[in-house]
């Protein structure tokens, strides 16, 4: 998205007009839904400048632009070389305090620049401007403070500036950055935000209850679970259960935490002590076995259980056995969320996976230019193949190894072992595939696959890299 001339999309003209004409200034690949009091905030903004400024018809801004995958919007963004002024449009009254919070917010994900920044608001029906002080307090702003911030900072970035924000930037890991959590450095998205907020109010109103989000890697389930558990220990013990193995990597962040207990998943039973919190949280809880699942489905109806787990659709049933989701169906008065927007993970190689592990499904077919695949006759043949991604800076999936940790190129081997059943699944013998789509969610810029002895396989990779 390029940025416009505010000058010239506030000139006095129908409302499609303007829209088509921001379209085509910004580059933009839909017509931006615009309502005639947004635009009257922006044309009052740019007359207010005109007062104090000659020069506006030379301003361009980023307009209403939102971080992809993460939902945060910005109204007004001048980016310099060495600068950025985020001036935020509001039609009515609006407090001082839920001005504040904005602007704070919007100064967390506009540092990543390393800039500085000059962070305004202005109030149409009042004709007020304020800005955000360095201590975060908000004051009144004089209009010739913020035109001499419009002139400085150098040259105009004339780039698209969905290439300056990348939502992995923004996503951190309880896991893998205890620290950034601690300090609480990281905002949620709105769509986690909205989860938090039933969850919360419901466990406030009743002090029990199941409760169970999923979704795809990278949705962020994790930090969306450790937020909630850092607001229900405020003031009692809670439980974290982890599933999986690796149980060293959650002892550096428990170690930190006051109120918030650990507890690995072999370790559930009748005597685990759960009863004694105030409320349980499970971390990966599609690898939860049905016994510890059934005794927590027991203690939700005493004191609040909050489930976090991936979404497993792609993967046969036949692996999967009784699937979490169907368990969960099952206990009376669940309270079920879809997370549904991918932030860690790459969105080309998600919709690859996704079409990899489940061939009927077919979703968002498209070219793919950071997935690869060679094939190898023989062992010497793939492990030359291997060894050559490897001296690329690729990291290789191996099937016994435990780790979470997301990389930036990933290089799987796919043997003979793995074929695609009558309905479409990938499947491998009598192993389980899951290990596979999991290791492969955690690619973040590049995925190759080698494929050794396996004709059929290597043909259906091969097809779907193909543009449909």
């Amino acid at each position: 998205m390029k940025s416009v001339s505010i000058y010239t999309l506030t000139r006095n003209q129908n409302i499609s007009c303007v829209q088509k004409l921001e379209r085509q200034m910004s580059g933009r690949g839909y017509f931006l839904k615009m309502r005639e009091w947004e635009l009257d905030s922006m044309k009052a903004f740019v007359r207010e400048l005109e007062t104090h400024m000659d020069e506006v018809y030379a301003l361009w801004f980023f307009y209403s632009f939102q971080i992809p995958r993460l939902g945060k919007e910005f109204d007004l963004l001048q980016i310099r070389e060495d600068q950025i002024v985020n001036v935020e449009l509001k039609s009515g009254a609006v407090s001082d305090e839920a001005l504040r919070k904005q602007l704070i917010q919007n100064r967390y994900y506009l540092a990543v620049q390393g800039k500085t920044i000059r962070s305004y608001t202005y109030i149409s029906s009042q004709n007020r401007l304020v800005r955000l002080t360095n201590h975060d307090r908000i004051v009144d702003a004089d209009w010739e403070q913020l035109c001499a911030d419009l002139r400085d900072g150098g040259k105009d970035y004339e780039g698209d500036v969905e290439e300056l924000f990348q939502a992995e930037l923004y996503l951190i890991s309880p896991l893998t950055e205890p620290e950034r959590f601690l300090n609480k450095e990281y905002f949620l998205t709105a769509q986690q935000r909205d989860i938090e907020r039933q969850i919360l109010k419901k466990i406030r109103a009743e002090r029990t209850g199941a409760y169970w989000f999923t979704g795809l890697p990278g949705t962020g389930k994790t930090l969306l679970l450790y937020d909630i558990a850092m607001k229900l220990s405020g003031k009692q013990r809670v439980c974290m259960i982890h599933c999986g193995e690796s149980k060293k990597d959650w002892k550096r962040l428990h170690e930190r935490l006051r109120r918030v207990e650990y507890l690995p998943d072999s370790e559930i039973g009748a005597e685990c002590g759960l009863e004694e919190c105030s409320a349980v949280l499970v971390d990966e809880a599609h690898l939860l076995e049905p016994g510890a699942r059934e005794l927590l489905a027991g203690i939700s109806t005493r004191r609040p259980v909050i489930f976090s787990g991936d979404c497993e659709d792609v993967i046969s049933p036949d692996e999967l056995g009784e699937s979490a989701e169907m368990v969960w169906k099952s206990v009376p008065g669940v309270q079920t969320f879809r997370m549904t927007n991918r932030i860690r993970t790459n969105a080309e190689l998600s919709v690859f996976i996704q079409n990899m592990m489940r061939l009927t499904r077919g979703k968002g077919r498209r070219m793919y230019p950071h997935v690869s695949a060679g094939y190898g006759n023989d062992e010497e043949e793939a492990e030359k193949l291997l060894k050559g991604y490897l001296a690329l800076g690729y990291r290789y999936f191996e099937e016994n190894a435990g780790s979470s940790e997301d990389v930036e190129r990933l290089v799987v081997l796919l043997d003979e072992r793995y074929f695609y059943d009558e309905t479409g699944y990938l499947r491998s013998g009598n192993r389980s595939v899951r290990r596979l789509f999991h290791r492969l969610n955690q690619a973040k810029e590049e995925l190759a696959f080698v494929v050794k002895k396996n004709e059929a396989v290597y043909s259906v990779i091969l097809g779907l890299l193909q543009a449909m």
